[in-house]
């Protein structure tokens, strides 16, 4: 939708603000009858200045953007600027020849109503793109600042539109226009959010911030920028998941908009109240911006009804969803673009509208509207909303009985959704090395600050000293006891200083060390974060390697069972897995659930207890998720499934002092006789979810006293033989006071 908007705003801008340039050099801000009044009696380059400033002003045009009256202001453009670029090229003046040149462009642009195909048809045309390119060598042949930034900003449509943005933020900076630079630099961000979404496009948001605090608005497009500067840093702080940031944003845009009477944020607000859950709050700021419903345009419209539709499906009122998604279709099917041009808006309503059906139990027509909004999603190449295709595709094939493509369509689901999540993190990452580097130059600055004043001091110290002494040798003459006192007065003082300084050096020293240490914390948390990421795949990857073994034994019913308490376990670690540290009650119920999936696969080949030594609050005391089911696996899968008889596993959990110890026991066949059957087998690839979840106690130790790790050793029985194995791990927990501080 951004898109739209941008090419809407160049346009608008085209007209409202390029007005400028010409006028300096007419001098007065005059209406288009004084303008026309004065034209006959002007010659030469303040003649063309005039028809310049009478093609733009023509061009200024307020209302609908898709009437005749928008049409005919076109034709006024174009008449102007021909007659501007006819007078200018006799007189070789460059500088009207490349004004009237995107005058002519705007014309061709307004004409051609850029709403209609017949818009994309004239970017493809060569007048439309040759314009532009001719306007830019004749400004870098006349060199003004201004003009240069104009002839970049009009080049931005026709090619290579990043570097373009770039080279015309340049120009208008150079020539001190920060509300020119602060509209190109606005577009810019545009670009990047509207599928870029490189890393810089968070700094040039922030300079979009500064500038809306410099300019002072004069027109109501220049109050848009301002609040536009708020809602791009809100649009990155959403793609980056912190929606409480994104909210904060808004609400900014929001105070701004409502003391200059300038744009509402009604449906933002409704957006980001809707992504925290906060639904009531939601309802209420899409029922204030439906109350301007009969302005918007079709496509704002169907955002709309599509977002209420997502509420109400959030809290379970599934028909009342269902008529919000079909009036969302009807509306693009209204305006005649249902399957054209406007892929992009459709794919929220159809893909929400086949969760419905799903939610309904009607998988026939679920089916339908997922398949088609996934049709559009792959035109668009919209990767976040083909990875919810996916998954709700599988889901509806699940439920129809088709496990081959549910499974199929699961495994590309996983494969995106990874994809997005590792990008997702990375960007965070570049957004918080940034924000530390510059933590660390404010603190050197800082530094080189006082160490300057330092400096001053000890060279006014060293002046003084001076002027003491010359003032000493006038003075001898006259009292050799007063000299001998200030001297030593003079000594102490000194001393004294010296001490201070030397005092607030340590301070300083102190303080900086304290920064890094809180620095290398937030650097191992990070890192505890990248092992817990590889810990999910890995975990999904076994637990699908699974359901393909009991896929290829033809057992239905069991891939069935076992396919459904896997999509729970799932739920389950991907909503724990997000955090550093869960309660003990939900480790223990992933932990059953894997152990019951494991029973189901091997048809009760083993049995297993969890008992608590001592008295466990499981509710009150966290550990980092995922951490007990690498041990269980591996005593299943190397000791209880390689014995004749059924085995047995039993976890054992007790509380010492800070310490969760937790003790798991089997009666399998021991490490020497599992080593021997992987040598034979030759699968000898250490348990990668073992070795992932070793480096996670270790980091989860080193700023404890209490080390939090993990032995191993076999059980034997009275005659010394090997009957099994045990480990026996130490965790260092939270209470449930000290997770929430």
């Amino acid at each position: 939708m951004k898109k739209y908007i941008l090419v809407f705003a160049l346009l608008a801008c085209c007209m409202q603000s390029f007005c400028q340039y010409s006028e300096g050099r007419v001098k007065d801000s005059l209406a288009i009858d004084s303008l026309q009044k004065i034209l006959p009696a002007l010659k030469d380059s303040a003649r063309v200045d005039c028809l310049n400033v009478l093609s733009e002003k023509k061009g200024s045009f307020h209302g609908d953007y898709n009437s005749d009256e928008f049409r005919k202001s076109g034709d006024s453009i174009y008449r102007y600027a021909t007659m501007a670029y006819n007078e200018a090229t006799k007189l070789h003046y460059k500088y009207g020849m490349a004004v009237s040149l995107m005058n002519l462009r705007l014309s061709y642009a307004v004409r051609s109503n850029f709403r209609d195909s017949a818009f994309e048809e004239a970017i493809k045309d060569s007048l439309f793109s040759k314009y532009p390119r001719q306007a830019l060598a004749l400004a870098k042949e006349v060199q003004n600042d201004e003009l240069l930034g104009r002839a970049y900003y009009e080049m931005s449509n026709v090619e290579d539109n990043i570097a373009n943005f770039k080279q015309a933020i340049y120009f208008y900076h150079k020539a001190g226009n920060d509300k020119m630079e602060l509209e190109v630099t606005t577009a810019l961000v545009w670009m990047y959010t509207g599928g870029t979404e490189d890393e810089a496009a968070i700094d040039y948001a922030d300079r979009c911030i500064k500038l809306a605090r410099k300019i002072v608005p004069s027109i109501p497009w220049d109050h848009e920028l301002v609040q536009w500067s708020f809602i791009n840093m809100s649009d990155l702080y959403k793609a980056a998941g912190d929606y409480e940031t994104a909210l904060d944003y808004i609400r900014q845009s929001d105070e701004y908009g409502k003391a200059h009477s300038a744009m509402k944020m009604d449906i933002n607000l409704c957006e980001l109240y809707y992504l925290v859950g906060k639904y009531d709050s939601a309802i209420h700021c899409w029922q204030n911006w439906k109350k301007d419903y009969s302005t918007y345009y079709f496509g704002h419209k169907a955002f709309g009804n599509t977002l209420l539709g997502k509420i109400y499906l959030k809290k379970g009122e599934y028909d009342s969803a269902i008529t919000m998604f079909n009036t969302s279709l009807d509306l693009f099917k209204d305006s005649g673009k249902y399957k054209k041009g406007l892929a992009f808006g459709m794919i929220k309503p159809l893909l929400s509208m086949g969760e419905a059906y799903v939610q309904k139990k009607d998988f026939t027509r679920a089916l339908s509207y997922t398949n088609e909004g996934l049709g559009f999603a792959q035109v668009v190449k919209d990767n976040i909303n083909l990875a919810q295709g996916y998954e709700l595709l599988s889901r509806i094939y699940h439920h129809l009985g088709n496990s081959d493509s549910a499974y199929s369509l699961l495994v590309r689901y996983i494969k995106l959704k990874d994809s997005l999540q590792n990008k997702q993190f990375l960007w965070r990452l570049s957004n918080y090395k940034k924000a530390a580097e510059d933590v660390k130059k404010e603190a050197r600055i800082e530094l080189l600050n006082k160490d300057n004043q330092v400096k001053d001091a000890q060279l006014k110290q060293a002046s003084t000293a001076k002027r003491f002494l010359i003032g000493g040798l006038f003075i001898l003459f006259i009292s050799g006891i007063l000299i001998y006192r200030s001297i030593t007065l003079k000594r102490k003082n000194e001393k004294l200083q010296r001490e201070q300084l030397e005092n607030k050096l340590t301070v300083q020293q102190l303080e900086s060390e304290k920064k890094q240490a809180e620095l290398q914390q937030q650097a191992a948390e990070l890192e505890m974060q990248g092992l817990r990421a590889q810990m999910n795949p890995h975990f999904i990857f076994n637990c699908l390697s699974s359901i393909n073994r009991i896929i290829l034994k033809n057992e239905t019913q069991t891939a069935s069972d076992y396919l459904t308490r896997f999509s729970r376990l799932i739920r389950m670690v991907l909503i724990n897995s997000q955090k550093s540290m869960i309660p003990l009650e939900d480790e223990l119920h992933m932990l059953r659930l894997y152990l019951d999936m494991e029973r189901l696969r091997f048809k009760d080949s083993f049995d297993y207890r969890i008992i608590f030594a001592n008295t466990i609050d499981e509710g009150a005391v966290f550990i980092p998720p995922l951490l007990l089911q690498p041990f269980c696996e591996n005593a299943i899968w190397h000791g209880l499934m390689q014995k004749d008889s059924p085995g047995h596993l039993t976890i054992e959990l007790s509380m010492q002092e800070k310490v969760l110890q937790c003790v798991i026991e089997d009666d399998g066949i021991g490490r020497e006789a599992a080593d021997t059957l992987k040598s034979k087998s030759a699968e000898k690839q250490k348990s990668m979810g073992l070795k992932i979840t070793a480096q996670r106690l270790a980091l989860l130790s080193q700023n404890e006293q209490v080390k939090s790790f993990y032995s191993i050793e076999d059980r034997r029985d009275e005659k010394d033989n090997i009957s099994g194995t045990r480990v026996m791990l130490r965790i260092y927990y939270k209470q449930m006071t000290e997770q929430i501080v």
